[in-house]
């Protein structure tokens, strides 16, 4: 009796109950071929299923269209706030459209990552949303190798191979100069990301133009890098910072967590934020309206980036784009105005 009561409600059962074909009860429970039926027959199964409690297997369905409605993605640290509300938008977006997201991070190593790429592939994903990618990086080139649909997500390979969804770096970094320029700022600096990841060296070059465009020398508008994209790497920039560049009035970090480190930084060395030096980030990660000093930052379209990323990815497994170059879409952030900017301190 128990192992009646736990097996596995088939179509077979479903049709046997009904008195019509298996093949009819497939066609009723298929969203692609449910026109081939009539409305009744459709309500018929449905009800019937749920009473049954049948439930599709979608390895067996896999198998047959040769698919396994699974996207593969890869995010460089789970730590990283930014990264799960992007993940919370494709999985939403995935799940309405029946596909399962399967996640794996690559704690910015490449060799990791390129093993966990190759597991993806292993498990037979019908695609890849990367948001992990070195400007160099061997996961790309796998990805295309082995004919895997790929879209790169925020961080991006030099050489456009795949469809890319970018945030307007270039956009941010002027719509955050121009609000410290506008406070009476003249002595802003920048610290910047790793050189080897796109949105790092794009910000980079982002600020040194825009300071030229509003006219100010390079040695009011200094760069110093941050190792990484954390709090600990801002932190020491800060501190190299303020041992070079001690009249700088404003800091415009690569990203929150960078900036977050900075004002650690600016603090433990005696100055107020923003009385003494305004700071800014990038990206408006989660809950950063609740630090006590909130911090002004820009926001990326989260939905949009996910959104983007998704269609893409499906144009591709369905075979449905008629280009054959890579796409790119670039989207706008908006820029979010906070505690931690105020006017410029006069000397």
């Amino acid at each position: 009796m128990d192992n009646d009561k736990n097996k596995r409600i088939t179509v077979k059962d479903v049709a046997a109950a009904l008195g019509i074909s298996p093949s009819t009860v497939s066609r009723a429970l298929s969203p692609e071929k449910q026109h081939l039926v009539s409305d009744r027959v459709i309500e018929l199964v449905a009800n019937k299923s749920q009473e049954m409690g049948y439930t599709a297997n979608p390895m067996a369905t896999a198998l047959k269209r040769g698919a396994t409605k699974t996207i593969g993605m890869m995010i460089p640290d789970i730590l990283n706030p930014i990264f799960p509300p992007l993940v919370h938008e494709i999985q939403q977006i995935t799940n309405k459209l029946g596909y399962t997201l399967t996640l794996a991070y690559t704690e910015n190593n490449q060799e990791l990552a390129l093993e966990e790429l190759k597991r993806l592939v292993a498990r037979n994903v019908d695609g890849i949303i990367l948001a992990s990618a070195f400007r160099k990086d061997p996961t790309v080139d796998y990805c295309i190798d082995m004919g895997k649909p790929l879209v790169q997500v925020n961080r991006v390979v030099d050489k456009q191979a795949s469809d890319q969804v970018l945030v307007d770096d270039r956009e941010g970094i002027f719509v955050l100069f121009e609000h410290l320029h506008s406070l009476g700022h003249r002595k802003i600096a920048h610290v910047a990301g790793p050189n080897d990841i796109s949105s790092g060296l794009g910000r980079r070059h982002a600020f040194i133009s825009i300071a030229d465009m509003f006219e100010l020398p390079a040695a009011d508008a200094p760069v110093v890098q941050a190792d990484a994209f954390s709090e600990h790497a801002g932190r020491k920039a800060m501190e190299t910072l303020m041992g070079n560049h001690p009249e700088i009035t404003a800091v415009v970090a690569t990203n929150d967590l960078v900036a977050l480190g900075c004002i650690e930084a600016l603090e433990a060395a005696g100055k107020r934020v923003p009385d003494d030096v305004s700071v800014t980030g990038f990206n408006d990660m989660p809950y950063l309206d609740w630090f006590r000093i909130p911090l002004t930052t820009v926001s990326l379209p989260q939905s949009q980036l996910g959104d983007q990323a998704v269609r893409m990815l499906l144009s591709q497994i369905r075979k449905e784009s008629d280009s054959h170059f890579p796409r790119k879409v670039l989207l706008q952030p908006r820029l979010v105005v906070r505690k931690s900017t105020g006017k410029a301190r006069r000397f």
